[in-house]
């Protein structure tokens, strides 16, 4: 079963954001995650919900999602990510 990783991110350089988003979507490839949507335009339908950035993610299973976000490729955006950006992210799936 596919899983599903969303992110509200929002960051505070601009410098820091291009340099990870630089061949992001290759290292996602990699492990077989894809990027379904990204907005700052976001429609809360119920509750009190602030949304800096919505990023919706598609991985082919959680143990693949576990597999890049543990992966020593992300490690260094994950610590840049964590040094220049607030967020909170989840990821839904059938258990590993």
């Amino acid at each position: 079963m596919p899983a599903y990783m969303v992110a509200d991110v929002e960051w505070h350089d601009a410098a820091a954001l291009e340099k990870y988003g630089e061949g992001h979507s290759e290292l996602l490839a990699k492990y077989g995650g894809e990027i379904l949507a990204a907005s700052k335009d976001v429609d809360i339908i119920e509750g009190d919900w602030k949304f800096r950035q919505l990023v919706i993610f598609k991985f082919p299973s959680k143990k693949d999602f576990h597999a890049w976000y543990r992966s020593e490729e992300y490690a260094p955006r994950l610590a840049l990510r964590l040094k220049h950006a607030d967020g909170k992210i989840a990821v839904i799936g059938d258990p590993e």
